[in-house]
């Protein structure tokens, strides 16, 4: 008897990672998931977590699991969480809580068990109600794409199925699952989504989720080629510059700004600030300073395993003298650098790979790095020195 096409989908993801880490609700996504993973033959062991959010209905859920994975002869943990207080202490919602509790022990199994991937049970569905989430928040290209079907950590091998296909499946196999009751009320944003709008879309639609399924595959594409163009555009950037050549040379600076910065937490109104920002303008983050000068954008991370550590400037007047006087202080040391006024715009930050820079008392230039060299400092060490760059970050001091 032919395969099921779900079960030829699993076989397939399965083919280069498994062992899963299957994890199971007890809904019809995840028994399907299950039932399939053991009528094919995919090794790996079943996960449930028990957020203890509906009573009775949590308890019933975690045994219905329980029954099927030792019918089946799977392998099953089970968690429990105090979902309340976790969200209550960090100030988050239970959707969000429910997802950071659940991944964060996902991963830790996973890694404890020798598992190549954890398995999830979205569908095409979700992918749909994900993409319509991600547009009504505010995204780029790459919110639209929808969800991935392998990430190297998580594997959703029935993203191609929709949750109808799903169930007609269930019911083809004989096999069972118990429906959450909270998914029924709209009051979460993608339960409304899922029970209130789409549906009126369908209706109107008929042909709505293939069409946004070819959509996201269109995007997938432009996203690859936006991809190729960033990675080419920051092959001569560091870490720590963003150079005003490239930033010039870029139809979209914004699109730049944010690849560059990565994961480093800037917002989208900061990014745009970035973009069209005169010399002198500086923005903090979580992971530490952005700083516009004319050389560029300049990233300085918030702290350094050096006598440097809590550097800061602080500009002084000289008695009976027009000089300012600028000191560098730090817990370990305190030394001094003299310039005339103005004095706008001074910063510090790491020096960039290969910088040179001019020592008074010397002719010509020399690197940082030679200098650090020279002074003794392990080259482990020296990338944890500032120094003292003007408005348009050429490098005047090396403390």
């Amino acid at each position: 008897m032919p395969r099921h096409p779900i079960e030829l989908a699993i076989l397939s993801a399965a083919q280069y990672s498994a062992p899963w880490l299957i994890c199971v609700s007890g809904g019809a996504d995840s028994m399907s998931m299950l039932h399939a993973c053991r009528r094919a033959g995919v090794a790996g062991v079943a996960a449930h977590c028990n957020f203890h959010l509906r009573g009775e209905e949590s308890m019933r859920d975690e045994a219905f699991v329980r029954q099927t994975c030792a019918a089946l002869g799977v392998t099953l943990h089970v968690t429990d969480f105090d979902t309340d207080t976790y969200c209550s202490q960090r100030k988050l919602s239970l959707e969000m809580g429910c997802r950071e509790l659940r991944y964060e022990w996902f991963r830790r199994l996973a890694k404890e068990c020798g598992l190549q991937r954890i398995a999830v049970a979205h569908n095409a569905d979700d992918d749909t109600e994900t993409m319509l989430l991600n547009l009504l928040r505010g995204t780029g290209i790459r919110g639209l794409t929808g969800m991935k079907g392998d990430n190297g950590e998580i594997i959703r091998p029935l993203l191609p199925f929709s949750r109808a296909e799903i169930q007609d499946y269930l019911d083809s196999i004989g096999a069972e699952w118990i429906t959450d009751s909270s998914n029924l009320a709209s009051d979460f944003k993608r339960n409304f989504l899922r029970n209130e709008i789409l549906p009126a879309l369908r209706s109107r639609w008929p042909g709505l989720d293939k069409t946004l399924a070819r959509t996201r595959a269109h995007l997938c594409d432009s996203a690859h080629l936006a991809d190729s163009a960033l990675t080419r555009a920051l092959g001569s950037c560091s870490e720590h510059l963003l150079p005003h050549e490239a930033l010039k040379e870029s139809p979209a600076p914004a699109a730049l700004i944010h690849a560059w910065l990565g994961r480093r937490s800037a917002s989208p109104t900061q990014i745009s600030d970035m973009a069209s920002a005169a010399p002198g303008a500086q923005w903090h983050l979580p992971e530490g300073t952005v700083t516009k000068s004319a050389r560029g954008l300049t990233f300085s991370p918030p702290g350094f395993d050096s006598p440097l550590a809590s550097a800061r400037i602080v500009v002084e007047k000289l008695t009976n003298s027009e000089e300012t006087r600028l000191s560098l202080r730090a817990d370990r040391s305190q030394s001094a650098f003299y310039c005339a006024p103005p004095a706008r715009g001074l910063h510090l930050r790491p020096p960039h790979p290969g910088e040179r820079f001019s020592p008074m008392g010397l002719r010509g230039s020399t690197t940082v790095a030679k200098v650090l060299k020279e002074a003794g400092v392990p080259p482990a060490e020296r990338g944890s020195f500032l120094l003292l760059a003007d408005s348009a970050d050429r490098p005047l001091w090396l403390p």
